[in-house]
């Protein structure tokens, strides 16, 4: 009878808290219920990588591509934080049995934590009347402590191993759903800071540590299981770069530019910071061009600052953040390593300071705002790029002036046997200019489909350099050469109507400045209408509008109705 009295009491005070205010992970958590309702009351579906011990309440994106950070995920069925399972049952029908927090350690799987526990003589505190938080080690988490550390607090398990332990713990229980993103919680051990991060995939965690099972209620608080022993935080970004050996060209960078002083204010920052060997696989005369412009200087820094707080733990897949800079970076993981624009580049990470977290990258990223405008062509645009070297004319653009260019796709160069016999020669150098610095005299041409230039229109993602901008565009421009009288007498459809312009006298016409736009019906049409109907279309009007909208009326109207 007491069994059942304690059992009904365990169900009713943990569909309580179930019933609560939810949080990302508690809705990461039902949908992972849903998934398993085939198996029984209370299981959960999870994602574990495969070849790891890594298991997660996976969010719909990872579940449907059954991967997670690129690497193949299988699917289990374990019991949902809270339950148990019965012999002889189907499902996790029972309510885990609730003690003290000491107790709980064992429940969860902790039992390293409680052993220490046990050997610090923080049992009775834990066994005793309280209401703790404890964000508890797994064992995995213990083994891969830096045994140096581990040997240092076990030698003096009364005071470090004691300190280490209640700098886990907070004097007040909180539940996932008290676990906002960004807050800062007064450990038991002097005050010292925890930070807090709870992203929407349903990750949460405590100085960038991921909180494995969370949750598991005790009569006096609450355990959260992690997946590494926290240390305590006392030093800012500001602080940290300062003292790195590592990063010392980063600290002059930041120290020129005013971007450093920011670091050490108050905030939740993701640094993604370049080591001094990233920095020297620059070409010089990059680096130098860069660092001696105060704009551009400040806009690479800032590329590689996010104004939240990203712990490589939180990421499951890749998502794109916008930096401080204003344009976007893509933060993506492959196994255990993270990504940085699909590229593999973070050799240290997760450096947790009062005000967000560090990651060492070995290479410098540099967004468009700190490049020159030719720089920033692609790869599908090399001939483009080698034509403008090779003519010289790269030397035209001032690091310091405002161009736009308009860059042909490498396509646009192949396929036209007279076009590349002639890129070599002096038509090189005209077309080049033409795309460098004859906009102002093209004409341009918009529809709610494109905008072209000339004859060839533009593609969408343009880009701005620190000189200027780039346009991509599908054709090399070719401007026209010859007026509408002699296209129209180069090409025999067109014989009737420069006949009935002649005998009005209009040819002066096609040859006349200005911008026109001209519908001129071909012989097919004439020889369509009878004599009487083309007699009577002589002796009235011919109507042309110019690009300006006015309209001028002549003496021959070649307007015709199809029928």
């Amino acid at each position: 009878m007491k069994l059942l009295l304690l059992t009904t009491f365990s169900l009713f005070v943990f569909t309580s808290f179930d019933q609560a205010e939810s949080s990302y992970y508690d809705k990461i958590v039902t949908h992972s219920r849903i998934r398993a309702k085939t198996k029984g009351p209370n299981v959960c579906a999870l994602q574990q990588v495969v070849g790891t011990k890594k298991k997660y309440f996976s969010t719909c994106r990872n579940w449907y591509r059954k991967s997670i950070c690129g690497k193949k995920a299988m699917v289990l069925y374990e019991c949902c934080p809270g339950y148990m399972s019965l012999d002889g049952t189907q499902g996790c029908p029972a309510v885990a049995p609730i003690d003290h927090v000491y107790s709980t350690l064992d429940i969860v799987g902790a039992t390293t934590t409680q052993e220490y526990s046990d050997r610090s003589n923080l049992r009775k505190e834990i066994e005793g009347i309280g209401s703790f938080t404890f964000f508890a080690p797994s064992n995995e988490a213990w083994t891969i402590l830096d045994s140096e550390v581990r040997n240092a607090l076990l030698s003096n398990v009364n005071i470090e191993l004691l300190n280490a332990l209640h700098y886990h713990m907070v004097n007040k229980r909180l539940m996932t759903k008290d676990l906002k993103n960004g807050l800062t919680l007064q450990s038991m051990h002097d005050d010292q800071t925890l930070l807090i991060n709870h992203y929407s995939n349903g990750v949460v965690t405590v100085n960038c540590a991921r909180i494995l099972l969370a949750n598991q209620i005790a009569t006096n608080g609450v355990v959260h299981m992690i997946d590494r022993v926290i240390t305590a935080v006392g030093y800012t970004i500001e602080d940290f770069i300062e003292n790195d050996e590592e990063l010392l060209s980063l600290r002059a960078a930041t120290t020129a530019s005013g971007v450093l002083a920011k670091l050490g204010k108050k905030g939740h920052y993701t640094l993604f910071a370049p080591t001094n060997a990233a920095f020297d696989k620059l070409p010089q005369d990059v680096l130098q061009r860069i660092l001696s412009d105060p704009v551009a200087l400040k806009a690479l820094l800032n590329y590689h600052i996010l104004e939240s707080v990203q712990c490589s733990e939180a990421i499951m897949s890749g998502s794109a953040y916008t930096t401080l800079e204003g344009s976007n970076i893509e933060i993506g993981c492959d196994g255990d390593s993270l990504t940085i624009n699909g590229k593999k580049m973070v050799n240290r990470k997760d450096i947790v300071t009062t005000n967000g977290v560090i990651h060492l990258i070995d290479e410098v990223l540099i967004p468009d705002a700190a490049m020159q405008v030719l720089e920033l062509t692609s790869d599908k645009q090399s001939t483009f790029y080698d034509l403008v070297k090779e003519t010289g004319l790269s030397e035209a653009l001032r690091a310091d002036g405002e161009y736009t260019l308009l860059a042909p796709m490498n396509d646009a160069f192949t396929g036209n046997l007279v076009l590349s016999k002639m890129l070599h020669t002096w038509y090189s150098v005209s077309v080049i200019y033409w795309c460098l610095f004859k906009l102002h005299s093209n004409r341009i041409f918009v529809s709610r489909q494109a905008v072209c230039i000339e004859n060839s229109c533009l593609i969408r993602g343009s880009k701005e350099g620190r000189n200027g901008i780039i346009h991509t565009i599908r054709k090399v421009v070719d401007p026209a050469k010859k007026s509408m009288l002699e296209i129209l007498r180069a090409d025999p459809r067109f014989t009737i109507f420069l006949s009935l312009m002649e005998s009005a006298d209009l040819l002066d016409l096609l040859i006349a400045e200005g911008s026109w736009t001209l519908f001129v019906p071909t012989d097919d049409v004439f020889e369509s209408i009878s004599p009487d109907e083309m007699e009577q279309l002589k002796s009235q009007y011919i109507v042309y509008i110019d690009v300006n909208n006015n309209i001028n009326n002549l003496h021959l109207y070649s307007a015709l109705h199809a029928e």
